[in-house]
């Protein structure tokens, strides 16, 4: 599919997008893009990756069934979530959807999540109203959640290098998550997000950053966060628009929420998504893009 686009200089992108099967833990995720995009991958390509789907695939999960709840964890919870997103700030920062899901979530579900949220990013990331510190629940079974991947950088290196040696090409390598991102529109070269990020520019700001891209929505443009690149240096604004332009063809799986993969599978709950019903659903982890008429250099 051919895309025309404009950053600082017109281009014109191909796009490749191809299904893949569900990456359960344990994925080779470079024997899986090989075998699936080995014969389309030239020398200056961009691969865009799931950030979820990568930290499925190498086990970065986590059972929040197993997580307890103490009292304090509990009431921060319910003053948090159940009163302040669910109650006075609803429809003013977070959509029907998130406001259905945090009423209808059990305060203990929603307990847990958060003390897993907490531990895992201080108290920047617990007091947002979901998907605190990039973890996400959406397109996993039971309790399970994904967790971000804390030498990311060091592994998107080793799946570049590994995909170079195979292939005998020289390409880029890049792992987004849907989680928005504000880039100042006279800044192009910063970029706050709420959740971590090793991209060069991304500042991670927790629920600041939420509170501010929904506020002050006249001052940024709105991006899926890259939470890592390997490869030559592109740029923050191109590798954002990179990303907002690989997220619209990828779809979202299961789901962009629970209630949405609950409503695909037909189950009455998140806890009922099985391993085996979400490799029913055509998923795909990796978009394959290549410029057109600007060589990189």
């Amino acid at each position: 599919m051919l895309y025309t686009d404009r950053l600082r200089n017109k281009y014109k992108l191909y796009i490749i997008r191809k299904p893949f099967r569900y990456w359960f833990p344990g994925t080779n995720v470079v024997k899986e893009i090989v075998k699936v995009y080995g014969n389309k991958i030239r020398d200056g390509d961009i691969i865009v990756i799931s950030d979820k789907a990568l930290n499925i695939a190498l086990g970065n999960i986590y059972d929040e069934s197993n997580i307890y709840v103490d009292p304090i964890t509990n009431a921060m919870t319910f003053i948090t979530s159940k009163i302040l997103w669910g109650y006075f700030l609803k429809g003013i920062f977070i959509n029907i959807d998130t406001v259905r899901l945090i009423n209808e979530t059990p305060l203990k579900l929603l307990a847990k999540h958060k003390k897993l949220a907490l531990s895992i990013g201080g108290l920047k990331h617990f007091l947002k109203p979901l998907s605190e510190a990039g973890i996400d629940v959406t397109n996993l079974p039971y309790q399970y959640v994904s967790i971000p991947i804390k030498n990311i950088s060091n592994v998107v290196r080793e799946i570049k290098d590994a995909i170079d040696r195979k292939l005998l090409v020289d390409i880029n390598v890049l792992v987004v998550d849907t989680d928005k991102c504000f880039v100042f529109k006279d800044i192009k070269s910063l970029a706050i997000a709420s959740r971590p990020s090793a991209i060069k520019g991304v500042i991670d700001l927790g629920f600041i950053a939420y509170i501010l891209g929904k506020t002050l929505k006249n001052l940024f443009e709105v991006f899926p966060t890259p939470t890592a690149y390997q490869g030559i240096w592109l740029g923050l604004y191109t590798i954002l628009r990179l990303a907002h332009i690989a997220e619209r063809f990828r779809g979202h799986g299961a789901g962009r929420n629970i209630i949405e993969m609950s409503r695909m599978l037909g189950v009455k709950s998140f806890e009922c998504v099985t391993w085996s019903s979400l490799r029913k659903i055509k998923h795909y982890p990796v978009i394959l893009l290549r410029f057109k008429n600007k060589k990189l250099c």
